[in-house]
């Protein structure tokens, strides 16, 4: 909801200052703005709009689905998809916004990804194989722990399943 507000903010305020220039001097009636160089200042201003409502419908809500395969995150179009098979592991953490240098579909040093929103200061970090590379995906959520709950009992129900029928994960001592 706060990245809704900035964008929406953004946009305001880049409206009304690029307007308030291009329609009239700020201490006269004369437009600033005429003839060709309006015709691209609009078509710049128009671009601008665009890349406003592209950003707002692509990362204000971050999307979580699990299903019989594995587990999807998506902002928007930017999606990421892990199966239960590349998932090892998954804990609560809060979000170090300095780690992955901000907010957003981040990555960062030693294999570790974010998909984290502004105002969720919790969630999941997922550690998962993908081909050769290990890495971490922090995901925020406001449920972090049933979330969490979930894919564990996912992870042990596809490593059930890969162990097969009449195999044991007991080892004797």
């Amino acid at each position: 909801m706060l990245g809704i507000g900035i964008l929406g903010l953004v946009l305001g305020v880049t409206a009304g200052v690029l307007t308030g220039v291009a329609v009239r001097n700020m201490v006269g009636d004369d437009p600033l703005i005429e003839g060709s160089n309006a015709t691209v200042f609009y078509v710049a201003f128009s671009l601008a709009v665009l890349v406003d409502i592209f950003l707002l419908f692509n990362f204000t809500n971050l999307s979580i689905r699990t299903s019989d395969s594995g587990i999807e995150v998506r902002y928007g179009m930017f999606g990421k998809n892990l199966r239960w098979g590349q998932i090892s592991a998954v804990e609560v953490s809060d979000y170090r916004w300095k780690t992955y240098g901000g907010w957003g579909i981040r990555a960062s040093t030693k294999g570790r990804r974010a998909w984290s929103q502004i105002g969720a200061k919790r969630g999941i970090i997922i550690s998962a194989t993908e081909g050769s590379a290990d890495r971490s995906y922090f995901v925020s959520s406001n449920r972090a722990e049933e979330l969490a709950s979930l894919i564990s009992s996912r992870i042990q129900a596809s490593a059930s399943e890969l162990s097969g029928p009449g195999s044991s994960d007991s080892t004797e001592s």
